[in-house]
């Protein structure tokens, strides 16, 4: 570049004028319903779609002279069986208004089996300090047999079986011969009632 003459400025070149860059439309997708963004920034998911109910594998029918009929679902894994309170919630709370059925009473647990099928096993124990001990106050007992569970029992139950916790009776109906629990109900409905054991105090 040639030094500049007299009388003139060093100017600088001015640039040419830059085009304008149109701005692009704002995305619009086919579903303009925004979803809600979680921990992550991960669209969130409904809790069935995370962690899906279990499949109902039985039913315990309340079938008892003193007690409402209710039906309660049991699905795989152990459940706890009680008396309905606010203090020591179970799994399964039955309404009732009997005293001698504890607010924790007996396990009943769904497993799997060899032969494909499941099983239902009933005991009345809780551990403590290691020790098994009875978890119920005043017993449990299956299909009216006089001898309640005791600590190291493990009964195998049967479609149809009577379990009785306190003064009250369950009828324990199974997918091997029900389908959903309105069919557990009606059937156990027109049962005769199992003599309820006398519990001695």
């Amino acid at each position: 570049m040639s030094p500049p003459k007299a009388g003139e400025e060093n100017i600088p070149p001015v640039p040419p004028t830059a085009k304008a860059v149109p701005t692009p439309a704002p995305f619009s997708p086919s579903n303009p319903t925004p979803r809600p963004i979680v921990g992550g920034g991960l669209p969130s998911q409904s809790a069935n779609s995370v962690n899906p109910p279990k499949q109902e594998l039985g039913w315990l029918v309340v079938h008892d002279e003193n007690a409402p009929e209710q039906t309660h679902t049991l699905r795989v894994g152990r459940q706890v069986i009680g008396r309905q309170n606010t203090t020591a919630p179970c799994d399964i709370m039955i309404t009732t208004q009997d005293v001698y059925m504890s607010r924790n009473h007996c396990i009943l647990e769904v497993k799997p089996s060899r032969t494909g099928g499941f099983e239902y096993l009933l005991s009345d124990r809780k551990m403590t300090n290691g020790i098994p001990e009875l978890m119920s106050a005043n017993g449990t007992f299956v299909n009216a047999f006089e001898n309640p569970l005791q600590p190291n029992d493990m009964v195998y139950l049967n479609d149809g079986d009577t379990i009785q916790l306190g003064q009250t009776k369950v009828v324990i109906k199974t997918i091997r011969t029900v389908t959903n629990a309105d069919d557990a109900t009606r059937l156990v409905r027109d049962t005769e009632y199992t003599p309820t054991v006398f519990i001695k105090n």
